[in-house]
């Protein structure tokens, strides 16, 4: 991930906040095992095709080495426009174990610019149990993957440098060619019940994490009667400014953080004044650290920011006390490999796709008005920072083609559709707070929060068989959520 001004922190799902977990397997005895090559041999692996009969799919090998059905589903590339010019969506299915399935189950990945099919081994892993009944598809949004993306070109760019940032930008929508406008969320939605038709499946599941639950809501604005049920995980309305509330929110997670580690007798000792540290920090002029990576240099907005990348995730947040005491005290080793893993100085892969930009500089939850940050951002360790960015998007999306946004899509609707909101109470990005009035916009819904958790929980403790259990039953009603306040969180480090 770059610099948080250009990628936003958080929105992000992926490799580095869902782990994969080990899964127990049965161990076979030999003739079991020498069955089982007589039955494979007797019946080899053959293209797939979906309950529709169109179209074919084939056996493919994802990351992790995930055995599954791959293929390339056409789409209309303008929805408004059925028979006019097609794009192809890269889709990978992982069958149910149980035949016939259930139905279907489709992951939406975060970012905005994730490929789904990438988060294929950590979604089967954390969610094997709803994989029983029901296949899981993963299909990558158009602009990403396999799916015809957009690229700018792979220059150095400073992620900081608004002015070479925007320069960057002008040269490539100016020479890019395709339909940037059209790799927005709202035509992402109709791309998913595209593919759910052209696969034969009813009304399905969805599991939305992060900005992938910003999908999910517009998939059930536009495409109610698609869905059977949706899990929406660090999610906010879409009313909610996210980056405009992102200071205030980090800092409400700091403050979470800080508070555990005065009530720990071990961390209190190592770090008696955490807040006091990342205060001198801020003071202090840029610092050069040197890593295994090389030497970066540090500034107080990539130290803000570095916290705040932190703190995106549980494990992460677990190492705040630890860093900021040794960087005060002058080993600033700690913070230089955290901020070179988590943000670093020039625009990465994910911020070079066209459709990232779109998205951001288009729809109404992305806005990032530099007075209305400023205002929200009063007092926060991240103000400098957030402030920054916001300027920086105010000049670099002049040259960013208009994306196309559906009408009301800055407003929840309501729906019918059972909802099941999961959540972190110290998520710096889409913290319980930016789900005020979800009671309106989902009626049968029910909001699960982890107590200490950041941003994402699908995968902490037992979410993972509370998201089954919804699923499988299709409500939440009579739902015991009682265990998700009682999961451990990573022990904090104290040296």
């Amino acid at each position: 991930m770059s610099d948080p001004s250009i990628t936003p922190p958080g929105r992000e799902w992926g490799a580095h906040r869902y782990r994969h977990r080990l899964q127990l397997r049965w161990i076979l005895l030999p003739a079991v095992v020498l069955a089982s090559v007589v039955i494979w041999l007797a019946v080899r692996p053959h293209p797939w095709r979906p309950p529709s009969g169109s179209p074919a799919f084939a056996h493919c090998s994802l990351e992790g080495g995930l055995s599954a059905w791959c293929g390339h589903v056409a789409v209309p590339e303008d929805p408004d426009d059925p028979h006019g010019a097609q794009i192809f969506l890269r889709v990978a299915v992982l069958r149910a174990t149980t035949r016939p399935a259930d139905g279907a189950l489709f992951f939406l990945e975060g970012g905005p610019g994730g490929p789904a099919t990438e988060a294929a081994a950590d979604v089967s892993s954390i969610l094997g149990e709803v994989e029983r009944h029901r296949d899981l598809v993963f299909v990558d949004q158009r602009g990403t993957g396999g799916s015809v993306p957009l690229a700018c070109p792979d220059e150095h760019v400073r992620a900081a440098d608004a002015s070479a940032v925007t320069a960057y930008l002008r040269r490539c929508f100016a020479h890019l060619g395709g339909r940037p406008e059209l790799s927005t969320t709202a035509v992402a939605a109709d791309d998913l019940d595209a593919v759910r038709r052209a696969l034969g499946y009813g009304r399905i599941d969805l599991v939305g994490a992060s900005y992938g639950a910003t999908l999910a809501q517009a998939m059930l604005r536009q495409h109610p009667d698609a869905v059977r049920t949706a899990v929406l995980d660090g999610a906010s309305l879409p009313g909610v400014h996210v980056y405009e509330a992102e200071a205030r929110n980090a800092e409400h997670a700091l403050d979470a953080v800080l508070a555990r580690c005065a009530a720990q007798p071990a961390c209190r000792r190592a770090d008696p004044s955490p807040r006091r540290d990342l205060t001198k920090l801020l003071a202090r002029a840029p610092r050069h650290v040197t890593t295994e990576t090389g030497e970066v240099v540090l500034s107080a907005d990539d130290v803000a920011s570095t916290i705040a990348s932190l703190s995106e995730t549980t494990a992460g947040a677990a190492t705040i006390p630890y860093v900021l005491h040794a960087a005060a005290h002058g080993d600033y080793t700690p913070l230089g490999r955290a901020y070179t893993a988590g943000l670093g100085a020039d625009l990465d892969a994910r911020a070079r796709l066209a459709m990232v930009w779109v998205v951001l500089c288009s729809e109404p939850w992305a806005a990032s008005d530099p007075a209305a940050t400023a205002t929200a951002a009063r007092g926060s360790y991240l103000a400098a920072s957030a402030v920054a960015r916001a300027r920086l998007f105010a000049q670099a999306c002049r040259v960013v083609p208009r994306g196309r946004v559906a009408e009301g899509s800055g407003a929840a609707v309501p729906t019918d559709v059972p909802v099941l909101l999961l959540a972190g109470s110290a998520d710096p990005l889409d913290p319980p707070a930016n789900l005020r009035g979800w009671r309106r916009a989902f009626p049968d819904g029910r909001l699960v929060v982890v107590p200490g958790a950041a941003h994402g929980v699908l995968d902490e403790g037992c979410v993972p068989s509370i998201v089954d259990r919804f699923v499988a039953r299709g409500s939440a009603r009579g739902l015991d959520l009682s265990c998700a306040s009682k999961v451990q969180l990573p022990a904090l480090q104290v040296g």
